[in-house]
């Protein structure tokens, strides 16, 4: 999923972002979680990877306005960075991105 805004601010006015992903994939070791340091997951989804069975695992977390969390495959064990879509923000670049948009949509 591609982060809307993300790429609208010039290189030295984006924030420092600590984006540091803790899920690491590896067919060789078992799934494993132990969150919040890291997260030992299959590299590839199986059949068995649908929301339904994927569980939210720890908090919902905030950089730069967008939320994200960790979920896991209860069956498999394998884990995404699940990022929610932006509604709200207090990013003004963001907002009139998308108050353009919504003009061009017209």
């Amino acid at each position: 999923m591609r982060r809307i805004g993300s790429n609208l601010r010039p290189a030295e006015q984006k924030p420092q972002r600590n984006l540091r992903n803790i899920i690491r994939y590896s067919d060789e070791e078992k799934p494993r979680n132990d969150y919040p340091k890291r997260i030992i997951s299959p590299s590839l989804p199986k059949k068995c990877c649908s929301d339904r069975n994927r569980e939210l695992v720890g908090n919902v977390r905030e950089i730069d306005g967008f939320k994200f969390c960790y979920k896991i495959c209860q069956k498999c064990g394998h884990a995404v960075r699940y990022f929610y879509p932006a509604v709200k923000t207090n990013d003004d670049t963001l907002r009139e991105y998308r108050a353009f948009k919504r003009y061009l949509s017209q």
